[in-house]
């Protein structure tokens, strides 16, 4: 037995020993008795715990970073065979209408947790039927988070700092911030499937990605010293990483066999941050979200022989295709070109920059 098959079936060994208490724990969030604001948040923590403890690791390490940590695991070969996989499927009705009710209802700065619970409930539920990206997807829980998309705002400076603001504002800011990570988080995933994608795209999401206030307002630094966009806690980074996340985005939204009636606006939402990867590729930096734009564009051009004349005719677009063509995309796993397939794309890096909260 190799060292990988060893940790996979230890991984199914963890998997068996969590499932009964994680299905105790979705039946009593799903009871109908009155839960506070904090217990709900306090159940739903413990859920993304045991989630995370057993998530399948792609790679034979199974030490793992919360902060670089992925979200696409090795699925199973059977989903009738993993009890976790099971128990979302056969609560998913019920552990949809229940999770979209309540990212409605929660405070603002308490939605996060739910969002990023889904996410992770996403996991398991891509693995098998998908009943519960079905039920999210027609929930219309699409459309509140697209509206708490528009109402974010935050200043860079602050939720990067540790000092220079008041402590009430730096959280009310921070709380914002990991929202909007949740959010771009759980759209990624919801867009793994049919049903999600649809939901996605007539939302028009990359729209109302380019027209929100925190991408719009981009950190001075990004112009000014464009190579902190790779020195963690300064306002570029923090910028530069969200910005990879709302790509990854773009990225998953390639990943359907319909994703060139999207081409145009993934283009848009690319175009819209031009002035930034320009700096970028000026001062000869390399980072995840321009590398991530360059192999989207590429891509494009390859696999969309009908925009390639919309591509060259724009300086940005042409620049991002003619430097990944060159082979300057940087080979890193977590920047790697997209799989070239009859969609083209297959996101294998789904990440989430949030610990439990």
């Amino acid at each position: 037995m190799t060292l990988t098959d060893s940790i996979i079936a230890a991984l199914t060994d963890i998997r068996h020993f969590f499932a009964p208490l994680f299905k105790s724990l979705i039946e009593l969030l799903l009871q109908p008795t009155e839960k506070s604001v904090d217990v709900k948040v306090s159940l739903y923590k413990t859920l993304r715990l045991i989630l995370r403890a057993v998530f399948e690791n792609n790679s034979a390490e199974i030490a793992f970073e919360a902060e670089d940590w992925l979200l696409d695991g090795h699925a199973t070969s059977s989903s009738s065979s993993d009890e976790i996989v099971n128990i979302v499927e056969t609560m998913a009705f019920d552990i949809g209408r229940h999770i979209s009710s309540n990212i409605s209802d929660l405070p603002k700065h308490r939605k996060a947790t739910a969002i990023l619970l889904a996410n992770d409930l996403l996991h398991e539920d891509l693995k098998g039927s998908k009943k519960l990206a079905a039920c999210l997807s027609q929930s219309g829980v699409c459309r509140v988070l697209c509206e708490e998309l528009l109402s974010i705002e935050f200043d860079w400076n602050v939720i990067a700092s540790p000092s220079g603001a008041a402590i009430v504002t730096r959280v009310e800011q921070c709380a914002q911030s990991h929202l909007l990570t949740s959010i771009l988080t759980v759209f990624t995933r919801l867009a793994s499937s049919e049903q999600g994608w649809t939901a996605l795209s007539e939302l028009a999401v990359t729209e109302i990605i380019a027209e929100m206030y925190v991408f719009t307002e981009p950190p001075k630094e990004v112009f000014l010293k464009p190579e902190t966009v790779k020195i963690k806690g300064t306002p570029a980074y923090a910028f530069a990483n969200t910005l990879d996340l709302a790509l990854h985005l773009c990225k998953q939204l390639c990943s359907k066999a319909k994703w060139k009636k999207l081409t145009l606006r993934i283009l848009a939402l690319i175009q819209s941050f031009g002035e930034i990867f320009q700096q970028l590729v000026r001062a000869g930096v390399a980072c995840n979200c321009l590398e991530t734009a360059r192999a989207i564009v590429y891509e494009v051009s390859v696999n969309d022989e009908s925009i390639i004349d919309a591509i060259d005719g724009d300086n940005v677009l042409r620049q991002l295709r003619v430097s990944a063509s060159e082979g300057l995309v940087s080979k890193k796993p977590k920047s790697a070109q997209i799989n070239a397939n009859s969609s083209f794309a297959a996101p294998r890096q789904l990440f989430s920059t949030l610990l439990p909260v």
